[in-house]
Formats: structure tokens, sequence, C-alpha cells
């Protein structure tokens, strides 16, 4: 050890020398000054290179999240936008889950969205654009059948997978043709067809209602046979007598032909009138025949599920039924977890007198029949017809809400088991407190017992006007949510499934990840807010649905649900 002490000293010693020796001269001070900066240079470079290296070590251990995109295709503009809006919502809804959820390993879903209009021109722009998207797994949508026939055709060459919450045409799955063939491939559906619609109507009339005599009124587009035309071949083959089919335009500037039809069906005096047009159409319909005191019921497509029918219409449409392929959130037992957190972000009833309601309410609840000619119509409620306010939900937009003047359910109930009068609140006892014959300590003691009693009585008071306050509010926010929006939150989930048995060690979305995608779908099933949630090989849902409605005092109220 001390032979090293001596050798560094004479070193360093050295090293001061020559250090002093050049420094008397400008040339050595040059030379000095380049070999310090090299000294103090290379350690650094050292620390660089050993950053850099253990950098990359540890980023080759970080897992990179790749993006995925799902695309919704709907009316987000014009009279049907409520709808779209309370689509647009719902998906988002699923795809916020997904992500936080990390229901795809490795992947995080974005939204883009896509106005179709409503318009078969809307929708080939749109399905354009998603197939330009190399990120796409999937579209909810279109809502219109008209749309998706122009739209379809564009998104099944791209391998696009395609679930739409709504559409009825049953020429979208190949029903029909024979033999049957899929004309669409990469496409399914949530909802029943027109066809569906058509018979289960045609069987209540007939049927149950018994009706003999019944005239139809058509107004939808002519693409082939329309569910107007579907009707009256169902009636007639259940032994009804179809005395005409109206065949209308729907838009009727000048009012003629809303007159020749109504005279026409005045003198033919049917028991029956179905209407399969636009709700503003029909509205006036319903309204002019009462008005020539023409005593007919009328039974329509879920385009009459329209706060514009009700509104035009008033009081003459109490009693009218109308059908719908979407079953309400009201009707759906999944539904409660939805709902709640659909009006916990899109803004609905609060705890109080339920004055907002979410985005997309003033929405029907129909299929897409409720979509077919109706450019000129204006959306309305599906459970009840409040008037517009405006709220500002979650996502910083402002969505159309309502203020509710209808009686809620609960209270209706309260009403009908009070004989048609409210219900009384409980009363307090009217008898003062007996004395005891032991003295004032029994008649104390007594006196704690009955104030501990009444505590309990009003503690069950309080418990019991709490539940029932959450049940009516659970219901308030089922009634304003609409069905579409329930069906389009399933469809999402249906592609975001599949996606997660698809994705997961994948690099990138390509068309052999959306084949598989499209292969997981039509062989996947699971329990969802709609009711179980799978499709036959066409691309049909194998649960269809049919809601059968009434008016009730302007409100459109579910009677009953068929298969």
């Amino acid at each position: 050890m001390g032979h090293a002490r001596i050798a560094l000293l004479a070193v360093t010693g050295r090293i001061g020398r020559w250090a002093r020796a050049r420094w008397r001269t400008g040339r050595g001070r040059a030379i000095l000054a380049a070999t310090v900066a090299l000294i103090l240079a290379v350690p650094s470079a050292l620390g660089l290179v050993l950053v850099t290296v253990l950098h990359g070590d540890r980023g080759a251990d970080v897992a990179v999240t790749r993006v995925a995109t799902l695309g919704v295709m709907a009316p987000l503009s014009g009279d049907l936008s409520a709808d779209g809006t309370s689509v647009r919502n719902a998906v988002a809804l699923a795809v916020d889950e997904a992500n936080d959820s990390g229901a795809i390993p490795g992947w995080r879903l974005e939204l883009s969205t896509r106005d179709d209009l409503s318009r078969p021109d809307g929708g080939a722009q749109a399905a354009d654009a998603f197939t330009a998207n190399d990120r796409l797994i999937g579209v909810v949508g279109p809502l219109s059948s008209l749309v998706a026939r122009v739209a379809l055709p564009t998104l099944s060459a791209g391998g696009i997978p395609v679930v739409s919450p709504s559409n009825a045409d049953p020429a979208l799955t190949g029903v029909g043709t024979d033999p049957r063939t899929r004309p669409y491939p990469t496409y399914f559906r949530l909802a029943g067809t027109d066809e569906l619609q058509a018979r289960v109507a045609a069987e209540y009339a007939v049927r149950t209602l018994g009706r003999r005599r019944i005239a139809v009124v058509d107004g939808e587009p002519r693409y082939g046979t329309t569910l107007g035309g579907r009707f009256a071949v169902r009636s007639a083959a259940l032994g009804a007598t179809v005395t005409s089919v109206y065949q209308v335009q729907g838009d009727d500037p000048d009012g003629s032909e809303l007159e020749s039809t109504v005279e026409a069906i005045e003198q033919e005096a049917p028991d029956l009138v179905y209407v399969a047009t636009g709700a503003a159409f029909a509205g006036k319909l319903r309204t002019r025949l009462a008005e020539a005191g023409a005593s007919i019921q009328v039974m329509g497509s879920d385009a009459l599920l329209q706060r514009r029918y009700t509104d035009d219409a008033k009081s003459a449409a109490d009693g009218d039924l109308i059908t719908s392929l979407l079953v309400p959130p009201t009707r759906l037992p999944a539904a409660g977890a939805f709902v709640a957190d659909y009006s916990e972000r899109f803004g609905g009833p609060a705890d109080d007198d339920g004055s907002t309601t979410p985005s997309g309410a003033d929405g029907t609840h129909g299929s897409d029949s409720g979509q077919r000619n109706r450019e000129h119509a204006t959306p309305s409620a599906a459970t009840h017809t409040p008037p517009a306010t405006r709220t500002t939900s979650a996502n910083g937009t402002s969505p159309a809400t309502r203020t509710s003047s209808a009686a809620r359910p609960s209270e209706a109930a309260a009403v009908t088991a009070t004989g048609g009068q409210p219900a009384a609140p409980p009363r307090e006892s009217r008898h003062p407190a007996a004395r005891h014959p032991a003295g004032s300590d029994a008649a104390g003691s007594d006196a704690a017992g009955s104030d501990a009693a009444d505590g309990d009585a009003a503690a069950a008071q309080r418990r019991q006007a709490a539940h029932d306050a959450a049940v009516e509010l659970a219901q308030r926010r089922a009634e304003a949510v609409p069905a579409v929006a329930a069906y389009a939150y399933d469809a999402a989930r249906t592609i975001i499934r599949a996606a997660a048995t698809v994705l997961p060690g994948r690099p990138a979305v390509d068309a052999a990840a959306r084949h598989d995608i499209v292969a997981a779908i039509g062989r996947g099933s699971f329990a969802g807010v709609t009711g179980s949630v799978g499709f036959d090989r066409w691309g049909d849902t194998r649960t269809p649905s049919v809601v059968l409605y009434t008016v009730l005092g302007g409100r459109f109220v579910a009677l009953t649900t068929r298969a």
C-alpha cells in the first residue's frame, strides 16, 4: 500500500510539472485545455451510451397499446337526429366501458361517427368514409333500411362487420328469395323484420280485435314490398276483407291527398285503418277522420311512435294501436344498469320532479319502419309526451331534454288503488296516551316505549318512501331512454366482444382480422341488455320481438310483447 501511494504521488507530481510548463506559453495552454475537455468528454459519452442501452432494454418489455376504431352510422342532423344521438351515446358508453375494463388486451378503442342524414346519399358517403379507415373493426348502424340498401354493398365488399340495431327490411338478409341466399355476409341485425311485424299486427287485428273490413294507407317508398303491403296480404289470408290500399306520398303540400283519402275511407266504412306513413301525415289523417265523425280504430307502424302524431291527433288518438320491433327499456329486465349509466352520463330524470331527460329522448322507440318516409317528421317520446327543455350532457353537448307533465306509471297505480283518488298520507294517532294506574314511572316507561315505537314506524315510513322514490326514478329514467339506444348498446358490445377474441396478439386491423371478427359475431352469443343476443346463419337475430302499444292520454303505453 505504501509503494502504491508513493507511485501515485510521483505521477501526480510529474503531471503537475507538465501542466505548469505548458501553461507558460499560449500554444501550451491550448493543448492543456484540449486535454482537459477530452478527459471530461469520455465519461459523458460513456454515460450516454449506458443510458441509451438501458432505456432500450426497458422499452422492449413495455407493451404497445394499439388503436382500433368502432364506427357509428346514424342520422346525427335533421329531424331524426335525436334517434342518431341516442345511438351514438349508447355506443360511446360501450366503448368507454370496454376501454376502462381492458376488454381487448393490448388495444384501445376509439369512436368514429358518420351522419347518414337518414338518406341514401348520406349512407353512401358514410360507407365510403368507413371503408377508407384501416383501423375499423365494425360499424353500428345504419338505422334506416333505405340507407342500408345503399351502404351495405360497399361495407360488405370491404369485409367490414356491420350490426344494425333497427333495420327491418326482410330483403337485407335474403328473406323472400328462393333459394334463400345471404346478400351481405358481414351484416347482422338485432331487430326483427317487417314480415314478422306485419304478421303479428294482422293476427291481432283480425283474431284478437275481430276486425273484418280493413283499409290500408301506405306511404312508404316503393322499394320492393312495403310493410303496409305485407299487412294487407296477411290480413286477407286470415279472412279479413282489405277494402283498399291507398298509396300516398305523405308530404301533401296542399292537403288534397289527405282529403281524398279521408273521403274514400268514409265511403268504405272499414272497421280498422292500418296506417304505414310518417307521423305527420298519420296525425292529420287521424284528426280528419275524427272530425268527419268516423268511428274507426287506427293501427299503425312504429313510425307513429312520435310526439308529432299525438300532438296532431290529440284525444282522437286515444285507443289507437301501434306495433314496434324494438322493446322499450321499461320492459327489458336486464336494462337497469344500462339505463342508470346512460342517464348518469348523458343526463336523465333527477331525484326531484324528473325535469330532465337523456339526450336522444325525443327519438322514437321504433325500428326502422319508423325511419322510412319521415324526412318531414318530428321525433318524439316513446312512452310519454312532455314539452322540450335543454340540459348539458357529460360530453359538453347540449342534448334535447324534456319536462314531463304526464302522470308517472307508479303515480297512476297509486291513484287506481285508491278508487281514483290520490292516496292520503299516513295519519298520526289522534288518541292520547292513557295513564298507567301504577304511577308516573310506569307511565313514563310506557311513554318511552311508545316513543320508540313511533320512531320505528317513522323510520319504516322513511325507508318505504325512499324505496318508492327510487323505483319511480328508475321507471322515469327507463321511459326516457329510447329503445333504439339499448339495441345500439348491444350492437356495439357484439362487435367489441368478437374483436376481443381476434385482435389480441395481432399487429394491426386488416382484412383477415375483420373476416375473423365477422365469424366470431356469427357464432357468438351473450346475455345482453335487450335479451339473448345471437344470430342465425343469415344474420338475423334469433330472438325477434314485437311490442304492441296503445295511446292513452297522449302517452304510448306498451301492452304486450310477442315473439
